[in-house]
């Protein structure tokens, strides 16, 4: 169904973002029990791992790089701690966790942590070998978790860019990425280069993924993917994209997209297209 065919609806457009666009667009109806129903999503090892990595990540760049690793994988451990125990309230028995394969809730945790403290390290790593460095903003901030409050056409789309950094082919937007799928576009990218360019009138050109290391399962070091080249994705076709999410969305269509994905669903046991 076409835009054109959904009748508007009134009021103020909602606030958007990529994850809401993404999850939207991956399965109306997951969206549908998570965002309007509001039903509790089972907790996972992965979410907490990728938020306690983030949280190192952020912590090393924004001290200029001047925390040691010890202190870096420290703050790896704080925010593991905290997510956790968020996840705990939610969830006490981890064995009714969401684990990768089949391993127990408990073993998947333990292993998600020891892993989570070599992706920080090994992103330290290669910022040393790299000669790659943060990007400062034309109003002096780091670009590091960048936020930005932009208008898609005449959607309002909102989120925050992990890191925008100086690479020998440019500036590049960039985000990190602590799990084993590999993307498979450049739509999240697109959509930071022109928050960037909104937000302070600068063009970019390039973005990329940072894969971070998975020892124990791939002995290749962690780093940026190939660059993207962003200009590739047209600028009117992406606002008519979130248009598109935007008017169904408020018109209340969500459909229902059963897959491989369905296995990493937090709100899987609530979803009637799966029997439930």
């Amino acid at each position: 169904m076409e835009e054109k065919d959904l009748p508007t609806s009134t009021g103020t457009h909602k606030p958007r973002s990529h994850s809401q666009y993404n999850r939207y667009a991956q399965c109306g109806e997951a969206y549908r029990l998570e965002r309007i129903e509001r039903r509790p999503s089972t907790p996972a090892g992965w979410f907490v791992q990728g938020t306690a990595v983030h949280s190192g990540v952020e912590a090393y760049e924004r001290s200029g790089r001047t925390l040691s690793r010890a202190q870096a994988v420290a703050c790896y451990q704080q925010a593991w701690e905290q997510e956790l125990a968020a996840g705990l309230a939610k969830q006490s028995d981890t064995s009714r966790w969401m684990t990768g394969g089949f391993k127990s809730g408990a073993k998947d945790l333990a292993d998600r942590r020891e892993l989570g403290e070599h992706q920080v390290l090994d992103y330290i790593d290669y910022t040393e070998q790299s000669g790659e460095s943060i990007w400062i903003t034309p109003d002096g901030k780091q670009a590091i978790e960048l936020e930005f409050n932009i208008k898609l056409g005449n959607v309002p789309v909102r989120g925050f860019i992990d890191q925008v950094v100086t690479t020998p082919y440019g500036l590049t937007v960039r985000d990190i990425k602590t799990g084993t799928k590999m993307q498979s576009s450049a739509l999240q990218l697109a959509l930071y280069r022109r928050a960037v360019w909104e937000t302070y009138a600068v063009d970019i050109t390039w973005g990329d993924f940072f894969s971070c290391a998975r020892k124990g399962r791939s002995p290749k070091p962690g780093g940026p993917t190939e660059p993207h080249d962003l200009t590739r994705i047209d600028q009117h076709w992406l606002e008519a994209q979130y248009a598109a999410m935007d008017a169904a969305e408020r018109n209340s269509v969500y459909l229902a997209n059963p897959g491989d994905h369905c296995v990493t669903c937090g709100v899987s046991r609530f979803c009637k297209a799966k029997g439930n």
